[in-house]
């Protein structure tokens, strides 16, 4: 899978499904206690949309990051990246995650499970580094 990792502007970035409000809160407390985040989040390059780590960008809110770890892909031309329904009766295609943000609109909370391998060179990115433009 070939992407790029860069330090992206999160309000940039544009959500496809919503947040479990509980994991959102361990999920600040964890990166808070580790000092570090990772992973990055996985977007697509061309629509800046987020595929998965919609828990991770919200934290980064709430922890008062400006710069935001990302993993950066092709996303409708990367085979690397694939895309399933965890839930019944809703089906996802990489199409219909994009055409999902673009239209403003969400889906449920962990209705889209993206499977990809990230590279091993991409580290822990610590938090300080990150709150400044």
């Amino acid at each position: 899978m070939l992407g790029e990792f860069q330090l992206l502007d999160p309000h940039t970035l544009h959500p496809h499904e919503q947040i479990d409000a509980r994991r959102l809160a361990r999920l600040v407390e964890e990166l808070r206690a580790a000092g570090v985040f990772y992973p990055p989040v996985l977007v697509d390059r061309e629509s800046l949309v987020i595929l998965d780590g919609h828990h991770r960008w919200h934290a980064a809110s709430r922890l008062g990051l400006v710069r935001l770890p990302c993993y950066v892909v092709a996303y409708l031309d990367n085979p690397g990246v694939r895309v399933m329904s965890r839930r019944p009766g809703i089906e996802v295609s990489k199409q219909s995650v994009l055409e999902m943000a673009r239209t403003g609109s969400v889906y449920p909370h962990k209705t889209t499970r993206h499977m990809y391998d990230l590279p091993e060179w991409i580290e822990p990115v610590p938090l300080d580094r990150l709150m400044h433009a």
